[in-house]
């Protein structure tokens, strides 16, 4: 059971694309879910999804920001971006407990070598539902459906 959750997004667009049922699932478990991303811009398909947007240089400037997160997921491209989001996937590897991935472009060579497992979440019917009024709030014209969306989790992470 997840308590806290965090999503670190370059755009609230880009965080419901990609993870939209992810997100919904997971507050509609009680998992309290926040997307940290930069600036104050529309919010509104976040909090369909039952996620709290963060302003993420605010979350960062905190040198604990990570501290006691259940789950993390940052884009691909934010985590290769930010030294502040490396060091704290890196302070988490040995916490067997807490869950981290990736998401967005698939694992690289400067990711180093614990990114290799595939997790393919099976979004529910109702996470997809949420989903879609998400991409509409959002003004994303929804892609090809798809029941899955895709994380690429650190090594010995599920």
């Amino acid at each position: 059971m997840c308590n806290r959750a965090t999503v670190v997004a370059a755009t609230v667009a880009e965080a419901v694309d990609s993870l939209g049922g992810w997100i919904f699932d997971r507050t509609a478990a009680g998992c309290e879910t926040l997307v940290l991303v930069p600036g104050s811009g529309d919010t509104r398909a976040l909090e369909i999804l039952g996620a709290t947007a963060i302003d993420l240089g605010d979350a960062l400037t905190h040198a604990e920001w990570a501290t006691g997160l259940d789950v993390l997921a940052a884009a691909a491209d934010m985590y290769l971006a930010d030294a502040r989001i490396r060091e704290a996937f890196r302070a988490r590897r040995d916490r067997a407990a807490q869950q981290t991935y990736l998401w967005g472009r698939g694992p690289a060579v400067e990711f180093g070598d614990g990114f290799a497992l595939v997790n393919t979440y099976q979004v529910s019917l109702a996470g997809q539902a949420f989903k879609r009024a998400a991409l509409d709030a959002a003004g994303v014209s929804p892609g090809p459906h798809s029941a899955a969306e895709m994380l690429w989790a650190d090594h010995g992470h599920r």
